[in-house]
């Protein structure tokens, strides 16, 4: 197997060069520019969900959950085709989603915004919320996960959503057995919020168990499990 670090900078590299063949996927900076260019013509389209939306988000921008059963409907109200669209989500896989079905529909000059508002905050742009308490927002990133990969000898990923029954019933059973094993290290990954991950881990299903030692994947798996049978699969890779 290949080193996981090698797999983390093959999809980095891959994504960058990805992102320069496309004109409207523009990285923070250029976003940002394209943005204020003509702000009295500009659709500033944050997707995520309303509760995402709340904790921050850029400022103007307003909220089209892309996963509402209404979004096809919300966004043929209130976007003008004859003007630009400027969308984002946290981490940029809806994003890019929501840009190709919104240029399905007509919509000419749609610009995605790269890294999304992971990205934007952790480059120390600014951002308004609608909490009372405003604390720095950031996605878990490939750098963090490296990190913990290098600290420990044996990593558990549990990648999970909030939305996800499997996942709740999931979540007691792997803090028991983090508990109760110290040598493993287990890390609960939104596969939404940071999709970069879980597209690296080409996770295509809630739950998807990841298990990494010393820095190789030796095992996955997906859906419910027994506890039993967790645990003895952890005790087969220690």
């Amino acid at each position: 197997m290949k080193r996981f670090l090698f797999i983390s900078l093959l999809f980095i590299a891959s994504n960058s060069f990805s992102q320069t063949k496309d004109k409207f996927l523009l990285s923070i900076n250029e976003f940002d520019t394209k943005l204020k260019e003509n702000p009295e013509i500009a659709q500033l389209v944050d997707v995520r969900t309303p509760e995402e939306f709340m904790r921050g988000h850029l400022k103007r921008a307003v909220n089209m959950n892309f996963n509402d059963d209404n979004f096809e409907e919300i966004i043929k109200i209130k976007l003008d085709k004859n003007r630009p669209v400027f969308i984002y989500c946290f981490s940029g896989r809806r994003s890019t989603d929501a840009a190709a079905f919104l240029r399905d529909l007509g919509y000419k000059e749609v610009y995605d915004m790269a890294g999304g508002f992971a990205k934007w905050t952790s480059s120390s742009k600014p951002y308004v919320s609608d909490n009372t308490t405003t604390q720095p927002i950031a996605a878990f990133t490939m750098d963090n996960l490296d990190q913990i990969v290098k600290t420990n000898d044996l990593v558990l990923i549990d990648f999970y959503a909030d939305w996800c029954a499997p996942c709740k019933k999931m979540t007691p059973i792997l803090n028991r057995i983090a508990d109760q094993n110290k040598s493993i290290k287990l890390l609960k990954i939104d596969a939404e919020k940071s999709d970069n991950i879980a597209t690296a881990f080409k996770v295509e299903e809630i739950p998807t168990y990841v298990i990494i030692k010393k820095g190789r994947q030796v095992w996955r798996g997906v859906g419910e499990m027994d506890e039993t049978e967790m645990k003895e699969i952890l005790q087969r890779m220690k």
